[in-house]
């Protein structure tokens, strides 16, 4: 008879366990996974654990059903501050810092779970650093801490080899001994698959409060029953499952429905997931699933309510419909956390659906008091982006207006699938041929940042007077050494026209117009290029029959940039 090696049967299970620590019956799992990476495996623990980084990573193993959690799942061991800390990471994360704990180097955990996740030693780096803050422990005290965990809490053998027979009586008896042990070591609350709660008041311990710190709220948010159905049918979401440890963001009655509202920990790379799980008379479920631009609180709407829910830190809510001259700014109350209804005519076909948010934020812990806009929909599943202007200082409220309007109303950015966004202002002046006033605007998505942005040329009163052209945000983050280029169509003739910011000291064309240059050399205004091309006459060209155009950006430091504008 085949047996696997204890000692190796031992770190492995506490590898997986800790990997798999998320409330969804882990030692169960951490068995499975461990025993079929023990089994077999020549090469010694090395070999069996480079199985089980495998298994985890590309074959996780699922959940079990709740009469099994119940009658089967011991009570979880109560958790130290690197375990407490591992469950805030995304898994590959957690096994990264394990690893590096169980003795490898950071260029070998790179190794191991390249084959299975693109992974370099940056990643390895990051995951370790944010254990070493939550923890405040060192090295050795971390690994001091993971030795001595022990998961198995009730002892069983080691799997091993076995005729089927045996192997179905040794089931058995295993099965009894657990139903016993359960029923004695359970807790109540625990190993219910509930989602986990942040601290109330560790929002107030910060300056720059994040989702991380977002509390509880809502008047459900006690109810153990409701936010385990919410966090297993999250789980079980065919096409969104949460990565990482669930956390409670809201749980309360809205509009005679019970909804819990969960977000998920992917780790320090990926922003996170939002669910909202609602029970109605007829139906219960999770009806909606929405990716965040970023790690930070912001505004979330409950299903089709018109309500948002707020973070703590977000106050002085007001709200307006992106249209006219200037903003009609409506107060909206926020109580326990969720804003009352905006009125649903706001919603009806027009500016994508969106509505400006313009918010106080006012962290308790003595960070920078601003003010924060967020673009939200009326549908859960869009993205919200928060809106910032790079300019300093600060453009005035009717530029900003305008940006919004331009953005929201007139197609200057597609919102529904966008990051938070970043609108600059790189030249205002008269434009040719009797074009009037306008306004160079950038538009660039920050979880986009390694792709180009958009410009469009806008009127004083928000109104898009071209169409898309490109900015260099994707070799450059700097408001500064902006560059944007676009074609303009005048009643005469087609333009070329181009800017950039303070840093970039000249401007040039190549391509097959004829050649044209600016240099700013001397004096303190941006470079701007205005450059004639083919005459429309009594039939107007296609964007597809312009010449092909580039234009080099070149900065004062020597670094030199390329943007075409299409």
């Amino acid at each position: 008879m085949l047996t696997v090696d204890r000692a190796d049967y031992a770190r492995l299970l506490r590898l997986a366990y800790l990997v798999l620590d998320d409330g969804d019956a882990p030692l169960a799992r951490a068995r499975r996974v461990a025993a079929r990476a023990a089994r077999g495996r020549p090469g010694g623990y090395p070999a069996k654990r480079a199985r089980l980084v495998g298994v985890l990573l590309t074959e996780p193993p699922a959940g079990w059903s709740p009469l099994h959690r119940v009658l089967f799942e011991p009570a979880p061991p109560p958790r130290g501050p690197v375990r407490e800390a591992l469950s805030e990471l995304a898994p590959h994360e957690r096994l990264a810092c394990l690893l590096r704990l169980d003795g490898l180097t950071v260029p070998e955990v790179a190794a191991e779970l390249g084959p299975h996740r693109p992974t370099d030693f940056r990643d390895v780096e990051r995951a370790a650093a944010a254990v070493d803050v939550r923890t405040g422990l060192d090295e050795a005290a971390q690994r001091a801490e993971v030795e001595a965990f022990d998961p198995d809490v009730v002892r069983l053998r080691p799997p091993s080899v076995r005729p089927a027979w045996r192997a179905a009586v040794a089931a058995a008896v295993a099965v009894a001994l657990l139903a016993v042990a359960g029923s004695v070591l359970t807790r109540p609350g625990e190993g219910a698959g509930g989602p986990a709660a942040v601290d109330p008041g560790a929002w107030r311990k910060t300056p720059a409060p994040s989702i991380n710190e977002w509390p509880a709220q809502g008047g459900l948010r006690h109810d153990a029953a409701l936010l385990r159905r919410a966090a297993e049918a999250w789980r079980a979401h065919h096409r969104h499952p949460p990565v990482g440890r669930v956390f409670l963001l809201y749980a309360g009655t809205v509009d005679g429905a019970s909804l819990v509202v969960l977000r998920d920990t992917p780790g320090a790379r990926d922003a996170p997931s939002v669910a909202q799980y609602f029970e109605r008379r007829l139906s219960r479920g999770v009806e909606s699933v929405r990716r965040l631009g970023n790690g930070a609180g912001q505004l979330v709407m409950l299903g089709m309510a018109w309500r948002y829910l707020v973070p703590p830190w977000l106050q002085d809510v007001r709200a307006a419909v992106p249209e006219g001259r200037a903003p009609d700014w409506t107060p909206l109350p926020v109580r326990d956390g969720l804003t009352d209804p905006l009125p649903w005519i706001w919603f009806t076909p027009r500016c994508q659906n969106y509505v400006v948010f313009r918010m106080i934020f006012r962290p308790a812990a003595g960070g920078t008091v601003r003010a924060v806009t967020q673009l939200a929909s009326h549908d859960p599943w869009s993205a919200a982006p928060r809106v910032w202007f790079p300019d300093r200082p600060e453009p005035e409220e009717r530029f900003r207006w305008a940006a919004l309007h331009a953005v929201a109303c007139e197609g200057a950015a597609t919102l529904s699938e966008s990051g938070d966004l970043r609108l600059g202002r790189l030249w205002s002046g008269e434009l040719p041929d009797g074009g009037g006033r306008a306004t160079l605007l950038t538009v660039d998505a920050s979880s986009q940042w390694a792709a180009p942005g958009s410009a469009v040329l806008i009127s004083e009163g928000g109104k898009a007077l071209s169409e898309r052209g490109r900015t260099n945000s994707d070799t450059t983050s700097s408001a500064a050494s902006m560059a944007a280029a676009l074609w303009w169509r005048s009643p005469r003739r087609w333009h070329l026209v181009a800017a950039a910011g303070p840093n970039v000291r000249r401007l040039k064309t190549v391509g097959e117009l004829e050649p044209r240059e600016e240099d700013t050399a001397g004096n303190d205004e941006a470079p701007l290029l205005l450059v004639p091309g083919p005459r429309t006459g009594g039939r107007l060209p296609e964007r597809a029959h312009l010449p092909v155009v580039h234009v080099v950006a070149y900065e004062n430091d020597g670094d030199r940039t390329v943007v075409s504008p299409w």
